[in-house]
């Protein structure tokens, strides 16, 4: 069977994270109160998010045997269109994948990797089941970018589910329920057309 997550609990497992951000939040207060400088918008040509979406997230085993290819099949043959993708391996040599689906096919979803765990070689898996993407488009091939979404992100205590980067655009995964404040320093940061 696999072990299911729901978000949160890993931030309750591990109550110096939650010291560190609390430390890191009083840093940010005092660097308010005393004026530190803030940095200079980046300009960049849109931000834009996805509509509401769950998002799977899956530890296969990597090297040869490994079954992302098998899971997108899986997936793609009951019909569920896969909205973000991100792969990687890790030291272990593990594969980690992250996938956002349309929240309606959550429970098929589910349902499909619970009785294909085994065939998948699923180790662990953890899902949110209500998230949204942010997606940032750099203007002129601005350097920065990536930096400057994941520290102004990090400063506002907004926790990124995964990230992907490509020549024209950044995007994250983020809870809902964190999306607007996301935008809002989001907007701060960065300079929009």
């Amino acid at each position: 069977m696999i072990k299911w997550y729901i978000c949160g609990l890993l931030f309750l497992s591990f109550p110096s994270l939650r010291l560190s951000m609390d430390r890191q939040s009083k840093t940010l207060e005092i660097m308010r109160r005393i004026g530190a400088p803030k940095p200079e918008r980046i300009r960049i040509t849109g931000i834009l998010q996805s509509p509401e979406l769950a998002s799977l997230t899956l530890l296969l085993p990597g090297g040869i045997s490994d079954s992302t290819a098998a899971v997108l099949k899986l997936l793609g043959t009951h019909s569920i269109n896969i909205r973000f993708i991100n792969k990687y391996n890790d030291s272990a040599g593990n594969t980690s994948l992250c996938l956002c689906i349309d929240t309606e096919f959550l429970d098929a979803a589910l349902n499909l990797l619970d009785a294909n765990d085994k065939r998948l070689g699923i180790r662990d898996f953890m899902y949110h089941p209500r998230v949204k993407v942010i997606s940032i488009y750099p203007h002129k091939e601005r350097p920065r970018i990536a930096e400057r979404l994941l520290t102004t992100l990090g400063v506002n205590g907004i926790h990124i589910l995964s990230v992907n980067n490509a020549s024209s655009v950044i995007s994250c995964v983020l809870s809902t329920e964190d999306v607007e404040k996301a935008l809002a320093s989001l907007e701060d940061a960065f300079e929009l057309p």
